[in-house]
């Protein structure tokens, strides 16, 4: 599913919000749910020029909101103890290290002039129209409807805590499966 697509689908509800106020909607959605649940992660490559005492972190699709992992070859570096991000742009390594790039995971968040990616919008299409919803049914305009904002808000926070849920299981979907004891 892409933005459009997604546009679509919320217009359906809301027939009389115009299309630019629905991206808007959705793009500030976007960011809200990365910044609050971390809905989206880059794994790969994150730090370069780590010996040099100026790393950098990687230029990526979206912006780098916080590093929720980072290792140096087959080492995982701790914050606060290995290194520190002040601001989400920048990254102080508190020793030396043992490779020149460094590889991990960053929680990003889309940028308000770009589109949102489309992996964003697959995993969590149903969070993000409830999102829309919400603060459409919010505004002071004739498609106004404070009962159902309040519905999808609740179904909204309802996906954030899902999307934490996901994150804090280091994005894995599915249930532990466990063998249950015989009856004796």
């Amino acid at each position: 599913m892409n933005q459009d697509e997604l546009i679509d689908q919320i217009q359906l509800d809301v027939p009389d919000a115009p299309r630019a106020t629905v991206a808007d909607q959705i793009k500030r959605l976007a960011r809200h749910l990365c910044e609050e649940a971390d809905a989206w992660v880059h794994t790969g490559i994150v730090v370069v020029a780590a010996k040099s005492g100026y790393p950098q972190l990687v230029p990526m699709e979206g912006e780098p909101l916080r590093i929720t992992e980072l290792n140096d070859g087959d080492r995982q570096l701790r914050p606060w103890l290995d290194f520190v991000q002040p601001m989400p742009d920048v990254i102080d390594l508190l020793h030396t290290t043992g490779k020149d790039t460094l590889t991990g995971k960053v929680a990003m968040r889309p940028k308000l002039t770009e589109d949102v990616p489309a992996a964003l919008i697959t995993d969590w299409s149903r969070t993000l129209s409830d999102g829309v919803r919400w603060r459409l049914f919010l505004m002071p305009q004739p498609w106004q409807n404070p009962e159902l904002a309040s519905y999808y808000q609740r179904q909204f926070q309802s996906g954030i805590t899902e999307a934490k849920r996901y994150a804090t299981l280091g994005h894995a979907r599915g249930g532990a499966r466990v063998k249950m004891r015989r009856f004796i």
